[in-house]
């Protein structure tokens, strides 16, 4: 059989022709066997490299920098460069009469973006004459930052989703209360968190607040950091309260040594994007208006500019307590075909524990992880026809993190529609909600600093949360659909150079090919000259392959 399939894939390979059907359901037997077999094929393999917009700012700020950093990435043997030209914020790198530009920002930084440089221009020509590939990287449902109150979903509030947050309270003895808006979380503007001894020794937040020590319910502690007092000690028999701005001014108000404290009491709000702790303000994904917008940049950059693809990134709720706004509500009990008697309780509500919070499911808890899916589904599938509308020759991609079995709380499916997860938060349809067939190649994050199943279960995790793990889950979940390529995060190699080159040798040895992020830190470390030596050898992307791509393209 293995010999079979090495002629079948050398036909495919050298004639560009596609498996013809010869019976029903032939054809994916054929682009299964050829895909996995394809794995082994060491001279064919993606390697692509991811230029984010924000962060590069420095390296890419000017033609003369662009044609530096593009020659590098020649000389690195890579084929193919992601460049984000709208990042989460919502603003863009080159010159739209849609989007507003990245120089017109209040973020700190943005404004080093010069005035009316075109940065997707520019990085189009310098990496066409070098022959590298250019595929544009748009945020979708992201569209602003919510630190700096900034981006077009601050221009359009109605846009904004509206996320379910629950929260415990934080009770001083004098009857006065405050939201603890997260447990072990990081500490955002104006809101109050729990540290507990399961996760931190001592508090992990920055000097700009207050905090207070509990112990068996009494207050032990409590110190204003911003007058130069160190982090509190999160102790064994009770948990620190960390507060910023107006959390702050509540505990120093509120909280005295010696006094009682509870944080038994729970309740939640329904609110919009802009005043949930999260730097990104997320829109809601299945508005008309929100759709047309995202639709309508994708469409100028791919009828005014010569990318050879698109890439989609945050294409997603913003997390699983999104989004429960009257719309939210009115679509889905259409689709449930009944209305929801308590909104959202009977979706689900959310326990506390002194550790965490947990969501606990109600009746229709299962149907709404499938409803959003689907609605993400069917995003992708008009962006795709978007995107082939203009050029069939275009590509379409997206980025998703590796963690499927935690992945649904994106309201996303990246799976193949022919795979049938066995979750518990899974229904029985969940599978037709997947989106992976409507994709020239998939990138999936397998950002682990273990590379090994072994090295996360000595971490004390489970197996898959290594970059070997992650890779397999993600080549199983798609089950051939498309070719996936594994992403590395190199920042979580810092210091370690070859744990690097380790986890990049995993990918390809796993994957159809890799994908790096990012550029600033190849910079940062220079480790330039471990991917050269890496990519030494010629390789081709799968997804460049015509016979390939065109056996993927027929299974839509």
């Amino acid at each position: 059989m293995k010999r079979t399939v090495a002629v079948l894939l050398s036909i495919v390979l050298l004639l560009g022709l596609v498996v013809p059907v010869t019976a029903k359901g032939g054809n994916d037997q054929s682009r299964k066997q050829v895909l996995q077999n394809l794995v082994e094929e060491e001279d064919k393999k993606a390697r692509i490299l991811w230029y984010d917009l924000s962060a590069n700012i420095p390296n890419l700020n000017t033609p003369e920098k662009v044609k530096d950093i593009v020659t590098k990435t020649k000389n690195a043997n890579f084929d193919t460069i992601i460049l984000d030209v709208k990042n989460y914020t919502g603003f863009v790198g080159y010159n739209s009469d849609i989007a507003p530009h990245i120089h017109t920002s209040t973020i700190p930084g943005y404004n080093e973006f010069p005035e009316g440089y075109d940065l997707l221009e520019e990085v189009i020509e310098e990496a066409h004459s070098q022959g590298l590939k250019v595929h544009a990287n748009v945020n979708v449902f992201s569209e602003g930052n919510n630190i700096y109150a900034d981006g077009p979903a601050f221009n359009n509030p109605e846009w904004q989703t509206v996320l379910y947050q629950a929260y415990r309270l934080a009770q001083a003895e004098n009857g006065s209360t405050f939201k603890i808006t997260g447990v072990n979380a990081s500490r955002q503007d104006n809101t109050l968190v729990m540290y507990t001894p399961s996760e931190y020794s001592e508090s992990p937040a920055n000097h700009w607040g207050a905090e207070v020590q509990v112990v068996d319910g009494e207050v032990t502690q409590v110190v204003d950091r911003v007058g130069g007092a160190p982090a509190l000690e999160v102790p064994e028999n009770g948990y620190v309260l960390s507060g910023h701005g107006e959390a702050r001014a509540w505990i120093l108000e509120n909280l005295e040594e010696g006094a009682r404290v509870g944080v038994s009491e729970s309740d939640y709000d329904l609110i919009p994007a802009s005043e949930y702790p999260s730097y990104s303000t997320f829109v809601n994904p299945i508005r008309e208006d929100v759709q047309a917008y995202e639709l309508s940049i994708m469409e100028e950059i791919l009828t005014n500019y010569d990318v050879d693809g698109l890439v989609l990134d945050r294409a997603r709720y913003s997390n699983e307590y999104a989004d429960f706004s009257d719309l939210s509500r009115q679509q889905f009990e259409a689709y449930i075909g009944q209305e929801v008697e308590n909104w959202p309780e009977d979706i689900y509500t959310v326990d506390f524990s002194d550790e965490a919070q947990e969501v606990v499911p109600g009746p229709h808890y299962k149907k709404w992880i499938e409803w959003r899916a689907g609605n993400i589904q069917q995003f992708f599938q008009r962006a795709e026809q978007l995107v082939h509308g203009v050029d069939e020759s275009l590509f379409f991609s997206t980025y998703v993190g590796s963690w499927y079995p935690l992945y649904y709380s994106e309201g996303v499916n990246w799976a193949s529609r022919t795979y049938k997860p066995e979750y518990d938060w899974a229904s029985a349809d969940y599978h037709k909600t997947g989106y992976a067939e409507t994709l020239d190649f998939l990138m999936t994050g397998n950002y682990f600093a273990e590379v090994t199943r072994e090295e996360a279960v000595e971490a004390g995790n489970p197996d898959w949360y290594s970059v070997e793990g992650s890779a397999d889950i993600a080549m199983d979940v798609v089950n051939e659909a498309t070719f996936v390529y594994g992403s590395l995060y190199l920042a979580q190699y810092e210091g370690d150079p070859e744990q690097f080159r380790r986890g990049l040798r995993s990918v390809l040895d796993k994957t159809h090919g890799i994908m790096l992020f990012d550029l600033v830190y190849l910079e940062m470390y220079e480790w330039w000259h471990i991917v050269e030596e890496e990519f030494a050898e010629d390789s081709e992307a799968p997804h460049e392959i015509p016979g390939l791509l065109n056996m993927v393209r027929e299974n839509r």
